[in-house]
């Protein structure tokens, strides 16, 4: 299986402040996996809205400081993106294109890949199937 031999994902830490609700759950959590020097894939899960921006906009840029040939942003766990959260995947597309890194999103779920489509943001983007397609 394709995902045994990946190596143990990196688990970017992000301020507890913005992680976390009011009720203490978590709102989002961010897992990279550097699959070699040149593929790295952002896994993103939770919500996608002006709270979290800011920290997911740190780990993208971070990431992209690395200058991966090919940035991965798996939307398939998102369970909401606001407007803040298109304008951080806009300001990507545009930073990974600048610097020549391809960017892809990949398995958006459907409170993902609604505000992409009615926005008509999704023909921007490279959109991948799941990983296990």
């Amino acid at each position: 299986m394709a995902s045994d031999r990946l190596p143990q994902p990196d688990r970017c830490s992000t301020p507890d402040d913005l992680r976390r609700g009011v009720d203490g759950t978590a709102l989002f959590t961010v897992i990279v996996h550097q699959l070699n020097p040149a593929d790295v894939i952002l896994h993103i899960a939770g919500e996608i809205d002006l709270i979290s921006e800011p920290s997911l906009q740190a780990h993208v840029s971070t990431l992209l400081a690395s200058q991966p040939e090919r940035l991965i942003i798996d939307l398939s766990q998102v369970s909401f993106m606001g407007a803040t959260g298109l304008s951080m995947l806009i300001k990507t597309r545009g930073s990974a294109a600048q610097q020549g890194t391809a960017l892809k999103l990949r398995n958006p779920s459907r409170f993902a890949v609604r505000p992409l489509e009615i926005t008509g943001l999704d023909r921007l983007f490279d959109v991948l199937p799941s990983a296990t397609e």
